[in-house]
């Protein structure tokens, strides 16, 4: 009835660095320009993956963040379907 053991934490694999062209490139390197569209969602996504191994307090503080900006248009959104 003892424990069984210590069990592994499991193993967190990063994605290779490397572009299309098979270039080597650093983690923060985007592939398209920051100021474009493309660059913005390339952003995104990379704080989306990064959320995933933040600690606690940078989750909710992002999170928040990300309420901020989002909120408002939806109130809006909300507000032009049912009122107007």
């Amino acid at each position: 009835m003892g424990r069984q053991g210590v069990k592994r934490r499991k193993v967190r694999r990063r994605p290779s660095t490397g572009g299309a062209d098979g270039a080597l490139r650093s983690n923060w390197d985007l592939e398209n320009a920051p100021f474009t569209f493309e660059g913005q969602i390339e952003g995104l996504g990379r704080f989306g993956r990064n959320l995933s191994t933040a600690p606690p307090w940078m989750r909710v503080t992002a999170k928040v963040v990300a309420a901020t900006f989002i909120v408002p248009f939806v109130i809006y959104a909300v507000n032009w379907l049912l009122i107007d």
